[in-house]
């Protein structure tokens, strides 16, 4: 099995087992400096009226947000460059 696909395997493991977050949002895997993380859809792309909003951010740390996997060493160097 490559790496590649060991990375993907774990990124859809991670999803699998966690697809909702307690708050009932679902939950989807985030490329971000360099570690794909699984989090709550609220953190990256909070969606409704204000106040929901402001509720999402002071509540982020609640929310899922787990660190999957490191980026391999190449994907670093391409956003780099």
């Amino acid at each position: 099995m490559s790496h590649d696909t060991q990375i993907i395997d774990l990124i859809e493991r991670a999803t699998d087992a966690r697809p909702y977050c307690p708050c009932g949002s679902h939950t989807t895997p985030v490329w971000r400096d360099g570690v794909v993380w699984l989090e709550c859809a609220t953190i990256s792309h909070p969606e409704g009226s204000t106040l929901r909003k402001l509720l999402s951010s002071v509540t982020g740390a609640w929310h899922v947000h787990d660190a999957i996997v490191e980026a391999p060493g190449e994907a670093n160097e391409r956003v780099a460059a």
